[in-house]
């Protein structure tokens, strides 16, 4: 296990700014994750920590030590890509071995590390296969087990499940999760899957742009996004641009004013509210303050446990209410007007001009 520090980290190409002064620590034994739309820089990032990219600026250190001058091989670092990058004309024994050969242990403790690291990704009786006898699934795993095997201080993935169908990357990031936990490895993992990332991770770094957004717990970047890109980005929300606020912070949107001290001296504001928290009339009542409108149904999504409506609100405003547990009555309502209400302590608040949460509790 190790700690990670990245000290305003800076990487430019002509024209781009990669990485704009990234500062952030990894905790020794946590599993952080890298989350992003592509171009982000979250790969670019995760090849500087790895030794393969310099940075132009800033400073990596590992357990308090700058590594910034030490080649990749020296760096004690397993990396699984996002290609499995496994040599086609060995076995798998040989693919997993391959770490501790150029680093010249003796045969026999690479036999013994090589059975461990089969059986920890569930490859036991592997070992003689080729690497197109494989499952893309058993494949990653080689590349995990080769990454491991060397027993580094930490563990770079990157997108090392975007190659699979959906249900074998739910099997395999549940078992590489038990496995770091199991062996407690500090790990940093990019991945572009909002999702995968909520399910997988201890704290999350949402960046854009080559900049980081918010670092956070999964539940803090979603339940208290820090720009209106995160909470635009992970998961579902509806965003309602340009609201006009008056007189001391009162909001002007639906039915009533709503006063807000917080929005004092302000004149407009970016509002967002998730799906599961818009309250639809006839199902839940709202819980304290809320903000009421009317919505004509123009489509509803069945999907089992949950539906999903779409309803139009004010001649343009698109809102989007998710639905638990429907019944056949509240999927009928195509063509109805319904009334909406978002609840206050349920609302996220964006400055009109930075994206910049608002914090609206007094």
């Amino acid at each position: 296990m190790a700690r990670v520090d990245l000290q305003h980290i800076g990487k430019s190409y002509p024209g781009l700014k990669a990485l704009d002064d990234i500062d952030l620590v990894v905790n020794s034994g946590e599993f952080f994750t890298l989350l992003g739309p592509s171009g982000c820089g979250k790969t670019t990032l995760l090849r500087t920590i790895a030794g393969f990219n310099r940075h132009d600026s800033g400073q990596v250190l590992i357990d308090g030590r700058r590594i910034d001058n030490m080649p990749a091989h020296r760096r004690n670092i397993g990396m699984v890509y996002q290609d499995y990058a496994i040599f086609p004309h060995m076995t798998v024994a040989d693919n997993i071995a391959f770490g501790l050969v150029t680093r010249h242990r003796p045969r026999r403790e690479i036999a013994e590390r090589v059975t461990r690291a089969l059986d920890l990704v569930q490859l036991g009786g592997h070992a003689d296969r080729m690497p197109h006898e494989l499952s893309g699934g058993q494949q990653q795993r080689v590349a995990l087990a080769r990454a491991m095997v060397i027993n580094p201080q930490i563990l770079l993935m990157d997108e090392p499940l975007s190659n699979l169908d959906a249900k074998l990357r739910v099997e395999l990031r549940d078992d590489i999760r038990d496995l770091q936990r199991s062996l407690g490895i500090t790990t940093i993992y990019v991945t572009h899957d909002q999702e995968e990332a909520l399910v997988i991770s201890d704290r999350i770094c949402v960046m854009q742009s080559g900049r980081v957004h918010q670092i956070g717990s999964p539940h803090e970047v979603y339940s208290r996004p820090a720009t209106l890109f995160v909470a635009s980005f992970i998961g579902a929300m509806n965003v309602i641009p340009d609201v006009p606020v008056g007189t001391g912070g009162t909001l002007q949107f639906g039915t009533g004013l709503q006063l807000l001290p917080a929005l004092a001296g302000r004149t407009s504001v970016t509002l967002a509210i998730r799906p599961e928290n818009v309250i639809l009339s006839g199902r839940d009542a709202a819980d304290g303050p809320a903000i009421a409108l009317e919505g004509d149904v123009n489509k509803v999504t069945f999907a089992g446990r949950e539906a999903f409506y779409r309803l139009t609100c004010g001649g343009t405003l698109q809102i989007l209410a998710h639905v638990y547990r429907p019944d056949q009555r509240q999927l009928e309502g195509v063509g109805t007007r319904l009334g909406l209400a978002f609840p206050l302590a349920r609302l996220h608040a964006f400055d009109a001009a930075d994206g910049r949460r608002i914090d609206l509790a007094p």
